[in-house]
């Protein structure tokens, strides 16, 4: 039988996060769950030992909080085993109707933050567990990493960025670290996402242009309580990515959902599409000898 292992996750108030969390501590692991307000989880508290359970008060933005919880987490549990990367902001709005500002504190959390929790990571994978122990890092995606949409430009181009990064950093990582790294792509689950999001007043140019208008009705019904669609289960997919998590052979990639699959096989069709559009200009291109 498998030991407990010691598992950090991001974002634990709400969502994946929290049903990761739960899902962990009733499986018999240990958590670190990681959130930028602690009381918000004083139920999941009140029903596990320290034991079991810690919480830490984490903003993904700040790299102190973030280096000060894996400290906590060896401190109290002696190794973190894995990472649930899983911190996320969303940013409902026209490119051009987005300022400035809340543009960069998307990506400050989306980007940057879950770029932060990776790097930490990886070095205490390497060098802080035990020799040759490593460790499991799970970063949460989204369709909208590999397929944009409109009206979710910035929360695209955070979730572009970071597909990049960690694509990056999977070929950077020495076989001997025993670091294994999974991109976790989901297409819609049921979560607090429309809820807790930022939402941009439609710039005017664009009220009567069908795709961002339609965005912005998709995520008005696709989670109106009094409108349910059926969507995603996120207990169902934390469980799928913990089965995934005890397999030998860890895959780089996992979608979840089969929106998120067909989502992926269209945008290959049309890159390839675009491909084979673009190929006579592709040609006489090289340095002359």
């Amino acid at each position: 039988m498998r030991p407990p292992r010691v598992w950090l996750v991001t974002g634990s108030s709400s969502g994946f996060g929290l049903a990761m969390c739960k899902h962990l501590l009733a499986k018999g692991d240990k958590v670190v769950a990681t959130l930028r307000t602690p009381s918000a989880l004083a139920a999941l508290s009140a029903e596990h030992t320290s034991d079991a359970l810690l919480v830490c008060s984490v903003d993904v933005t700040r790299p102190v909080d973030i280096r000060a919880a894996f400290r906590a987490a060896i401190a109290h549990f002696g190794r973190v085993d894995a990472v649930f990367n899983n911190a996320a902001a969303n940013l409902i709005g026209e490119v051009e109707a987005v300022p400035d500002a809340a543009a960069r504190e998307l990506m400050d959390v989306n980007f940057w933050g879950a770029a932060a929790v990776a790097r930490e990571a990886v070095r205490v994978f390497r060098d802080e567990n035990p020799p040759s122990a490593g460790g499991l890092l799970f970063t949460m995606s989204s369709e909208l990493g590999l397929r944009a949409f409109a009206a979710l430009g910035y929360y695209c181009a955070a979730k572009f960025a970071l597909e990049g990064l960690m694509e990056a950093l999977v070929q950077e990582l020495d076989p001997d670290w025993n670091t294994k790294i999974c991109i976790v792509t989901p297409g819609t689950f049921r979560t607090e996402v429309r809820a807790k999001a930022t939402v941009v007043p439609s710039h005017p140019a664009y009220s009567s242009v069908e795709a961002p208008r339609q965005a912005r009705e998709y995520f008005d019904t696709t989670w109106d309580p009094s409108r349910p669609t059926r969507i995603g289960d996120v207990t169902k997919a934390v469980a799928r990515i913990y089965e995934v998590s005890a397999m030998e052979h860890i895959p780089s990639r996992l979608f979840l959902g089969n929106d998120s699959v067909a989502s992926v096989r269209s945008k290959l069709q049309r890159l390839a599409a675009e491909a084979d559009e673009s190929e006579q200009w592709a040609q006489g291109l090289l340095e002359d000898v």
